[in-house]
């Protein structure tokens, strides 16, 4: 940040009833709203703060944990806590009359608000002008440079001449998909596979080959099988939270499937979305035949879709092509978008805000369990940002989101890419786009009461 920040803050807590830490929260939300308080201020150690105010450490340890609840403080091992930017009042209107659990998108932490401030401190950097004309088209070196750091952090070791910023992940997986896969192609997948994908089959003749999966993901026999008997070169693949189904690979059938793709002389293209929900990513099946693979992480799911901001790790062989396809298909990401990634990489906001996005993931994850227990298998033990609803027995999908439809909540089913077990049937269940939790709930609630009741619609 540009401007200078004050080493310490003590509040001025109110002589009011009600709890002590309830009263530190609403003294650091209103300096923060006031301005008195700035972003990326650093709090005083909970220790420090409670002798400074004379209440105890339990009080200020709840306190802290309910500011950083409320998006207002972030907390990081060995460095500190810190002030967020702040979040905007929470509207009093009644919520949209359609809860929609089919999109995709990280729950709100604070990024807009986070995202305007670096835009001001752009401008009033006066870099703003040489991020507005033709650019490289493979990114700016110290942009690449910070996400090759970034990517350090998920576990993916590359450098900056094998990088690229594409316009988010779908622009990096059409580049790759492009060459390394011909018009009417076959595409090996996951059974159920990302619906990007499967739009991108659509527009370009991709034929989509499902592979039969497991509880870890992509089954190797499996995939050998269908290498022989469709003759296909190209693997797509997530195999860290997979979606629709939440799969993560353990490390050992990480490799097992990159001796497959090996053996049969294959690419993959691997979608590393969700990696950063993950204390510890799991490694990239990309590291283990980078010769052969494309690695796609974006910044959607981190801090914003709108920013359209990824890397691609590409072979070295597909340099000089990457770089023309990037150029053929829009030139060059955006520089802008690109500084503002960059810049939160650097001032430590963006592991600020992944650190807020694992929270709530946690928390949602939690109204999830608690009001569809019975229907939501455990996948994975770290909590991602939707889950896999399998249809129960006496029960069709298309009733499922025809009955939710009617009830006021958006689904979106799947795309089977082969005839399958009705048992092994479901619907992705997205828990980040309802604004807060108590919509969350309401829609998980109302989803609970039709799988309790019967089958309203038929079809003949």
């Amino acid at each position: 940040m540009s401007q200078d920040l004050p080493t310490e803050w003590i509040p001025t807590l109110p002589e009011t009833p009600g709890p002590r830490y309830l009263a530190f929260v609403q003294s650091l939300e209103r300096d923060i709203k006031s301005g008195t308080l700035k972003p990326g201020t650093r709090l005083l150690p909970q220790r420090d703060m409670a002798s400074q105010l004379g209440l105890s450490v339990g009080t200020i340890s709840k306190a802290y944990y309910e500011a950083e609840s409320r998006g207002l403080i972030s907390g990081e091992v060995g460095r500190g806590t810190f002030v967020m930017r702040r979040r905007p009042a929470v509207s009093s209107e009644s919520p949209a009359s359609t809860l929609n659990l089919a999109l995709n998108v990280p729950p709100h932490t604070g990024e807009d608000e986070l995202i305007t401030s670096v835009l001001k401190d752009i401008v009033a950097d006066g870099v703003l002008q040489p991020l507005l004309g033709y650019l490289p088209h493979q990114g700016l070196p110290h942009h690449r440079d910070s996400m090759v750091g970034w990517l350090a952090q998920l576990g993916m070791s590359t450098d900056a001449d094998h990088l690229f910023i594409t316009h988010g992940g779908q622009h990096g997986l059409s580049i790759a998909m492009g060459m390394v896969t011909s018009p009417n192609g076959i595409v090996l997948t996951e059974r159920f596979t990302y619906s990007g994908m499967i739009a991108l089959s659509a527009q370009n003749g991709y034929r989509l080959h499902g592979v039969d999966c497991d509880k870890h993901g992509l089954l190797p026999d499996a995939l050998d099988r269908a290498f022989g008997e469709t003759k296909a070169r190209t693997v797509f693949s997530m195999p860290t939270l997979q979606t629709p189904t939440g799969t993560t690979m353990p490390n050992e059938r990480r490799e097992e499937i990159a001796d497959v793709i090996r053996r049969h002389d294959g690419y993959l293209l691997e979608d590393d979305a969700y990696a950063f929900l993950f204390q510890t990513p799991p490694k990239p099946i990309s590291l283990l035949l980078p010769e052969r693979s494309f690695y796609i992480t974006s910044f959607a799911k981190c801090l914003a879709p709108g920013l359209r901001i990824a890397a691609m790790v590409v072979p070295d062989q597909f340099r000089d092509r990457a770089n023309n396809a990037v150029r053929a298909t829009g030139w060059m990401a955006s520089p802008l978008m690109a500084e503002v990634v960059a810049r939160l990489i650097h001032g430590g906001d963006l592991i600020r805000q992944v650190h807020l996005k694992r929270a709530e993931a946690t928390r949602r994850n939690a109204i999830a369990d608690e009001v569809l227990g019975n229907w939501l298998p455990v996948i994975s033990e770290t909590p991602g940002f939707h889950r896999w609803l399998p249809i129960p027995a006496g029960r069709t999908l298309i009733a499922l989101v025809a009955q939710a439809a009617r009830a006021g909540i958006t689904l979106a089913p799947p795309g089977a890419l082969q005839q399958v077990d009705r048992g092994t049937l479901g619907v992705r269940i997205c828990l980040g786009h309802p604004k807060t939790h108590d919509e969350l709930r309401r829609a998980l609630v109302e989803l609970r009461r039709i799988l309790e009741s019967a089958e309203e619609m038929s079809f003949v």
